[in-house]
């Protein structure tokens, strides 16, 4: 007997941007996620919140975010934005375990927020890996980032490298696209 439960078919892909100061070490400046439903690829629900580190951002990571002091100073909590977050997720009944590209993302948030018990259970899908593998297994070298993955598999980009809620769109639309490439012809 077979489990008979339909699988989940909504997903949250969550991007996290941080601020990488040499003394405090990592702090996360901005949450992004998409609620997608990975049947159909429709994007059901986007989030994309600043968070204020108490921290100026170093000019490394301005330059590569393109995100400024003034977004983050005016910004609220981690934990507002986690709530955010959860809200987005629950509200759509997401499979528990969050999308992400490499993995880090949701130890960053708990060990951040200190939190033990997020809503997200205690694992992540990591599409990244399911991608170097994919590489592996078509004796491709699996070198590259979410950019190049998406371009290797033939995916739209969308939006802005290392904007959150861009990260995650293309996350989970690459992670889409490898479980097509993993269904059964």
């Amino acid at each position: 007997m077979g489990d008979k439960r339909q699988p989940p078919e909504i997903f949250t892909a969550l991007d996290l941007e941080l601020n990488q100061d040499l003394i405090t070490g990592p702090k996360i400046i901005q949450i992004g996620a998409v609620v997608g439903n990975l049947k159909t690829g429709e994007i059901l629900e986007k989030l994309s919140v600043f968070v204020n580190p108490n921290q100026p951002l170093t000019q490394e990571i301005i330059k590569l975010t393109k995100i400024r002091q003034e977004q983050v100073d005016n910004a609220g909590t981690l934990l507002e934005a986690y709530e955010k977050l959860k809200e987005i997720h629950q509200r759509h009944k997401a499979f528990v375990n969050l999308l992400v590209w490499g993995q880090g993302d949701v130890k960053a948030l708990t060990s951040e927020l200190g939190i033990g018990n997020l809503c997200f259970g205690r694992r992540e899908i990591d599409a990244k890996t399911l991608y170097v593998s994919w590489r592996l297994a078509n004796n491709s070298f699996p070198n590259g980032g979410l950019s190049r993955a998406a371009a290797n598999l033939g995916v739209k980009w969308l939006g802005v490298a290392h904007q959150a809620q861009w990260d995650a769109e293309n996350t989970f639309n690459v992670y889409r696209k490898l479980i097509e490439l993993l269904k059964n012809k």
